[in-house]
């Protein structure tokens, strides 16, 4: 069993949970939430610039 990393905040997504997202050229973005998820695809936000992102 793997786990994973959030894409944008660099949290472990334990198993069975998150979102996947695959973008047009393949490239595997696996998110925690749908917070972030809508964070980086939608609002193309930079988590270095956000409070509540823990990196």
């Amino acid at each position: 069993m793997r786990i994973y990393t959030c894409a944008f905040c660099g949290r472990p997504i334990p198993p069975g949970t998150g979102i996947m997202y695959v973008r047009a050229d393949g490239t595997v973005l696996r998110f925690c939430s749908r917070r972030c998820f809508v964070s980086m695809i939608k609002y193309n936000r930079d988590p270095r610039k956000l409070t509540w992102f823990v990196r």
